[in-house]
């Protein structure tokens, strides 16, 4: 298999029961694909409420009404930013960090 393909069906587990992709770029999370291994039974949910706070977390171009709607559930909105790969704008949904106490937010 070549070094960076990508397989569907074959995403590592980023969490109990949660399948897909967490990248930190330039200090930001990005979850470009979330996949339940049993859709309904929670475990998304619970892996979007230990995504960290003080980290500022993006969801690239949301498909799903579900997951949207958890996300703006857990305070995350609507934005865009640059794709410099796409050369475009691109919808993200995106949660800004919040700083803890003798932390700066990222």
């Amino acid at each position: 298999m070549e070094e960076g393909l990508l397989i569907l069906g074959q995403e590592p587990h980023i969490a109990p029961g949660v399948r897909g992709y967490t990248m930190e770029i330039d200090g930001e999370l990005y979850v470009p694909l979330v996949i339940a291994d049993r859709p309904g039974n929670g475990d998304v949910g619970r892996y979007l409420d230990g995504l960290p706070t003080d980290h500022t977390v993006k969801f690239p171009n949301v498909i799903s009404d579900k997951l949207r709607g958890m996300l703006l559930c857990r305070g995350f909105i609507d934005s865009e930013e640059w794709a410099p790969e796409w050369h475009c704008m691109c919808d993200v949904m995106v949660r800004r960090g919040q700083a803890r106490a003798g932390k700066a937010a990222r």
